[in-house]
């Protein structure tokens, strides 16, 4: 079994993409303050309303029981959803969260899944990289890690994850042993 796994968190972890992909009724603001905006709708969304996708928490305790080492690596700012990590306490299974900013690239880039293995102390070959975006997991997949891809029914209509994965899932669930 592969020891090292780095989560996506929207769309992965979080049933979060629908919120996402919502309307923000903020036209007509500068984007830096529309975007303020967006990150204290979203904040509050994950405190509120925002649940684990189906499968989320009992897949981290059989993982973090037989030993794995688990990171997240999310475009999402931590201090965004932070209020959502704390409500279902899922900071015991990771060793950090490092999102787009601290890693200075998006994820169409490997930057962040570069780092997070290293950090984590790991070779790419040791690595299993979960995510629900295509383009996510093609970065991923063409930096060399494992990756298993979740069906997400938001982020589904942009990109076909199955396309770039080593293992296609439909529900955490069904996560196979690695």
């Amino acid at each position: 079994m592969k020891k090292y796994y780095i989560f996506d968190f929207d769309g992965t972890l979080a049933d979060s993409m629908g919120y996402w992909y919502g309307h923000f009724p903020l036209e007509g603001l500068p984007d830096e303050q529309r975007m303020d905006e967006i990150r204290r709708i979203m904040r509050r969304n994950y405190a509120e309303v925002i649940q684990p996708k189906p499968g989320a928490v009992e897949l981290l305790e059989r993982l973090k029981a037989s030993g794995a080492v688990m990171c997240i690596a999310s475009a999402t700012e931590k201090q965004v959803s932070r209020p959502f990590m704390e409500k279902f306490g899922l900071g015991r299974f990771f060793e950090f969260y490092i999102d787009c900013a601290e890693a200075g690239a998006r994820k169409d880039k490997p930057d962040i899944y570069l780092t997070a293995a290293r950090r984590l102390g790991a070779d790419i070959s040791d690595c299993v990289v979960v995510e629900d975006a295509a383009y996510c997991a093609e970065t991923a997949r063409n930096a060399g890690f494992f990756v298993v891809g979740i069906y997400d029914e938001n982020t589904a209509p942009r990109g076909d994850v199955s396309e770039f994965s080593d293992v296609f899932i439909t529900s955490l669930a069904d996560f196979p042993e690695i």
